[in-house]
């Protein structure tokens, strides 16, 4: 039995220190065993890894997107090289069954069957000062890494260890460049795991776009712009935009595809998009059991599919859609759809390729979850199922978050962190989940501050990954699996919402300052900046909502998505703020937000919940308060209001 610590972890420099709380008090719990043997994300840097050369110049490198890179291209020139990324030694001596698992791109390679290969040494002594010996080392056969046309990361799979169990082990990753051509190898998230490889990787059917739309059909249900190839950026393209927008359905729709021999499938894509208002609701995915190509797609039955990935609408990047779970439609025959619809207000433009369908099961399913280094690959607003351990809890501190790795008496109810393993040590914030809590079971039984027992245990939740208090996250949990296989459901009633997704709606607006204004914006919701005309003007501008009648209701609370971006970050907590009145606003009270953005770029979060317990039984207003000076004026978007109980 150890104790668990009270530790915070601070964002920036990740140290741990010991937490000044009051009333702490010492809880006892059994460490727990991970199923996670070793991991390196290669989030900042290349941690335990080392880069060995063998031959060239070039070396592995440590790129700040996140991800180990080597590449023999230098300066519009290809050079010859050998490179080994040696891991440090991976001990399996008690393990009885193990697998390992990464992301990569692989870009530009002569013969990637040579160029990029993985290799084990098992108890063996090496140092890592020395060359590599490749006759002490095992080449595993893996199928060559394909360069798919783009810097998409792609899953290696899984990657079986079980010839290896009880050995001490290392993982290298061999790069090989010639003066002729040289490849470009980057890759992350690396995960030993205890366990049986998922062997998932059987192709049923694919359609990369390259050269057309191949086997599928079109269907266009309202508009004249349609679904067509694009050789330039060799995928499937629509678009409502021509000169100005218009409103549009169309359908790109895939050939039967048979599942009838199969009890696990999957299917993924990449695609890109930007200038949509609600990318969720104007790019979707379908399945259909019973559609006739013959007849309309209105003819069929149609189910939604999540998507896990969505891009980020601010650009043409391709991402990949994460692997999509068919496992409802296992034993039947298909067709699967991709829905686009514009309006005369906005117009999206939606690309797609790569579309692939797999046997084998999908991740993020509750039989198949997420590990944490998993989900914080998918933090675009997808929902999944994860699972690790709680390891603290998160809080606003000055003008950014602690993290507390503990369960004493100083905890909140509202978020718990999740990590893949327990440490002494405590746990880095970009390798943790930051799960909101909302009110309801999922809270009342899994908040440390009532539930110190908790603190260690493993966990399995279903939600929206999406980033949480400064961190990566998952929010709005709806479903949950607990320790000792409880399970259940938590849902919320909306009392009122405002997702200004068309407008302000019944929100007013009021200026005491500057001749800037709160506006609407296609796509960023509610939006107020003080910047005009290349200067920086002073503003005091509140958008106030309609009355909320919470008369009826023993508790409420609210949250929204926000992003802050071209002021000054430090002033965000006093010039971005939330108020209440119940006096029809003639008095305001000023509410904490709990998470902020980073105020830095453009990324939306969640504001966090936002208790209105206290106003429960009473008639309110909210209002956003926007302030800027002559020397600073920061952009505010928001979206998704909700007030719930």
């Amino acid at each position: 039995m150890k104790k668990f610590n009270s530790k915070i972890v601070f964002t920036a420099l990740a140290v741990l220190l010991t937490a000044s709380c009051t009333n702490v008090e010492d809880v006892y719990i059994e460490t727990p065993t991970s199923d996670v043997i070793y991991s390196e994300t290669f989030q900042n840097g290349l941690g335990d890894f080392k880069a060995v050369n063998v031959l060239g110049d070039q070396v592995w490198t440590y790129n700040s997107s996140g991800y180990a890179i080597m590449t023999g291209y230098e300066n519009s020139t290809n050079y010859a090289n050998e490179d080994w990324l040696i891991s440090p030694e991976i001990d399996l001596t008690n393990i009885a069954s193990a697998y390992f698992s990464f992301d990569y791109a692989m870009r530009y390679s002569n013969d990637p069957a040579n160029d990029a290969t993985v290799w084990i040494l098992a108890d063996q002594a090496y140092s890592p000062d020395t060359l590599p010996n490749a006759s002490q080392w095992v080449k595993l056969d893996l199928k060559p890494f394909v360069d798919p046309g783009s810097w998409t990361f792609s899953n290696s799979n899984d990657i079986s260890l079980n010839d290896y169990v009880g050995k001490k082990i290392r993982i290298a990753f061999r790069f090989i460049s010639s003066a002729t051509k040289a490849g470009t190898w980057e890759i992350k998230n690396f995960i030993v795991k205890k366990g049986n490889a998922t062997v998932n990787t059987e192709l049923i059917y694919s359609n990369p776009f390259g050269s057309g739309i191949g086997d599928f059909t079109t269907q266009n249900v309202l508009g004249d712009q349609v679904w067509n190839f694009s050789s330039q950026y060799a995928s499937m393209v629509i678009s409502g935009y021509s000169e100005t927008n218009y409103a549009n359905e169309d359908w790109l729709i895939s050939p039967e595809i048979d599942l009838s021999s199969v009890s696990e499938a999957y299917f993924s894509f990449e695609h890109a998009g930007k200038y949509f208002n609600n990318p969720k609701n104007e790019a979707t995915v379908w399945i259909s059991e019973n559609y006739d190509p013959s007849l309309s797609v209105s003819n069929a039955s149609w189910t939604q599919i999540n998507i896990m990935n969505y891009f980020t609408n601010t650009n043409f990047t391709f991402v990949n859609s994460g692997n999509l779970d068919l496992s409802d439609f296992a034993g039947k025959k298909i067709h699967i759809g991709f829905k686009y619809v514009s309006t005369i207000s906005y117009a999206g433009n939606w690309e797609i390729r790569n579309f692939k369908v797999f046997k084998g099961k999908a991740g993020g399913i509750e039989s198949n979850p997420f590990s944490i280094s998993e989900a914080i690959n998918y933090q675009s607003g997808g929902s999944a199922w994860v699972e690790g351990y709680i390891a603290g809890y998160a809080w606003p501190f000055l003008n950014g978050y602690a993290y507390f790795a503990t369960n004493d008496t100083c905890t909140q109810k509202t978020n718990l962190i999740l990590a893949d393993s327990i440490s002494n040590e405590g746990f880095y914030s970009s390798k943790a989940l930051c799960v909101q809590l909302p009110r309801g079971n999922i809270r009342n039984l899994m908040n440390l501050k009532d539930n110190k027992s908790m603190a260690g245990k493993k966990v399995k939740l279903y939600g929206t990954l999406s980033t949480n208090m400064g961190m990566p996250g998952l929010i709005n949990p709806t479903k949950y699996i607990l320790p000792d296989g409880t399970s259940g459901v938590s849902a919320t009633t909306i009392i009122f919402s405002e997702p200004f997704d068309k407008n302000l709606g019944q929100f007013s607006i009021l200026n005491k300052k500057g001749s800037q204004e709160w506006t609407f914006s296609s796509g960023y919701g509610a939006k107020m900046s003080g910047f005009y005309n290349s200067a920086n003007i002073e503003n005091e501008d509140w958008l106030i909502s309609p009355t909320i009648d919470l008369t009826n209701y023993t508790g409420a609370a609210l949250s929204f998505d926000h992003t802050i971006n071209k002021g000054n970050v430090a002033n965000m907590r006093t010039e971005q703020t939330l108020w209440i009145s119940i006096d029809n606003g003639l008095n305001w009270t000023q509410l904490s937000i709990p998470n902020y953005p980073k105020g830095t770029d453009w990324v939306y979060v969640n504001s966090g919940e936002i208790d209105l317990d206290a106003y429960a039984g009473k008639v309110i207003k909210i209002a956003f308060k926007y302030l800027c000076t002559n020397s600073s004026s920061a952009t505010w978007e928001i979206k998704n209001f909700m007030i719930y109980n």
